[in-house]
């Protein structure tokens, strides 16, 4: 089936060739634990130092930040899926059809 028939958009269509891919996956699983566990080493090791509000602060909302965009970006990518899964039925649908019309 060629992506031209289906209509697909580059986000699309990236979706499609990499969804067979799960190191990509795998990565950014790893992303996602490596900034929080790099965020919790910076509290355990500097927050005794300074004893400092403004530094825990300043990490919350550095933490509220980081996992913000990260579940910006996992969400735009299951959006772009459920697009991609509806186009494609869509097209299944359709050659259903003309395939029993033809009989």
């Amino acid at each position: 089936m060629k992506e031209e028939t289906l209509g697909l958009s580059a986000m699309e269509k990236l979706l499609l060739e990499r969804s067979s891919d799960l190191s990509i996956t795998r990565r950014r699983v790893r992303y996602v634990v490596v900034s929080a566990l790099v965020l919790a080493a910076a509290l355990v090791v500097v927050s005794p130092l300074l004893q400092s509000w403004v530094f825990l602060l300043f990490f919350g909302v550095a933490y509220v930040l980081v996992t913000a965009w990260e579940r910006v970006a996992w969400a735009r990518t299951i959006i772009a899926y459920k697009g991609l899964i509806q186009k494609l039925a869509s097209r299944i649908e359709q050659l259903e059809t003309a395939g029993a019309s033809r009989r």
